[in-house]
């Protein structure tokens, strides 16, 4: 040192150039870095200046100044109802019981997931954050399972509570200025607690089996509408089926009767006699009388020999009895005479299939 600063350790310049590198020194150790996930604060006797981005920076070291550099890309996580530090699931429950809008105890178990969104607020606005959102998260949970009922908390509606005590959470830290960011609330565990579950699984169970005989219920009740849907369908297509019908042969009568009656205006007389033919024809078709020639075998002689004719006609086929002379037993003929100057008399018959 007495070769550098001449006039040795006790000169005023040599004081002097000590004091600079001393500074020096000092003033280096201000030269900071913020890391990508991370914003700096920099504070000048505990007074906020400004922020800074990632990179390199400087500010007052201490005691003057002071950085400070809050992750604001990290997601924090705060437990209620249990606790898992150092790998052991402990149950806390002075936490996690709670009672519900029907005054029954829930065991609810809750994680929440939160962030930094403003870094001023979140570092001197609140003392603790980790408590804040502890007892905040904790105070929504209570009020909204407070005002829920047990089924819905387990089974039904978790998904609105959820919602409501996200919100809720939410709003007490923004009156707070926390500058925090509630990003989930979920629940790890909703049930009934441990001295009542097997009777809470057997309520569940008789749910369960309702809900299955209602569903088997409707699918029966769809079966049935769509099978009368389906008959209704069918009736009203052969109405409707029925009514073309009617209506075409009412239509092919009344065209056909026009066709004749053109016809009965150009010849009556012939019109009539085809008329009185056919009737003729369609009623006797179906009768069972036999009708005999009286220049048959046996006529001549004046004796109509007559049998049940209509028993040895074969049935479908009554036209097969045109020779009534042959074989006719001598047992079962019947002698008639008939009146003078007539035929035998188509009345002279006495029973059944008598000859007209």
């Amino acid at each position: 040192m007495k070769n550098v600063l001449p006039g040795g350790m006790g000169s005023g310049r040599g004081l002097a150039a000590l004091i600079v590198i001393v500074v020096a020194i000092w003033a280096a150790t201000g030269f900071y870095v913020v890391r990508p996930a991370e914003v700096g604060v920099n504070l000048v006797f505990g007074k906020y200046i400004n922020q800074t981005d990632p990179g390199w920076h400087w500010n007052w070291p201490w005691p003057v100044g002071e950085v400070m550099k809050p992750d604001v890309a990290r997601w924090n996580t705060t437990e209620i109802g249990y606790n898992t530090l150092g790998g052991d699931d402990r149950d806390i429950p002075e936490e996690s019981l709670m009672l519900t809008g029907d005054e029954n105890i829930v065991d609810v178990r809750v994680r929440v997931l939160w962030r930094i969104a403003d870094v001023q607020k979140y570092l001197f606005q609140i003392d603790d954050p980790e408590a804040s959102v502890k007892n905040a998260s904790e105070a929504a949970v209570r009020e909204i399972v407070g005002q829920s009922k047990f089924q819905e908390i387990t089974t039904e509606n978790i998904g609105n509570i959820l919602t409501s005590a996200e919100a809720l959470t939410q709003k007490i830290l923004d009156s707070y200025s926390s500058g925090i960011q509630i990003e989930e609330v979920t629940f790890q565990k909703n049930d009934a607690p441990q001295e009542v579950r097997d009777a809470f699984l057997d309520v569940q169970r008789a749910k369960a089996d309702r809900v299955s005989s209602v569903n088997q219920a409707q699918a029966y009740f769809n079966k049935v509408i769509q099978d009368a849907q389906g008959q209704a369908v069918q009736i009203v297509r052969q109405a409707e089926a029925y009514k073309a019908q009617k209506v075409a042969l009412a239509q092919g009568d009344a065209q056909r009767f026009l066709s004749i009656y053109a016809q009965y205006k150009v010849n009556p007389a012939i019109t009539e006699r085809r008329l009185y033919l056919d009737t003729m024809s369609e009623v006797f078709g179906n009768m069972k009388n036999v009708l005999i020639d009286p220049s048959a075998s046996g006529a001549a002689a004046g004796v109509v020999p007559y049998l049940p004719l209509e028993q040895l006609v074969p049935k479908g086929n009554p036209r097969a009895a045109n020779a009534p002379s042959q074989a006719v037993p001598p047992a079962q003929t019947t002698p008639v005479t008939p009146m003078p100057g007539t035929a035998a008399s188509p009345d002279s018959g006495a029973s059944t299939g008598a000859p007209q």
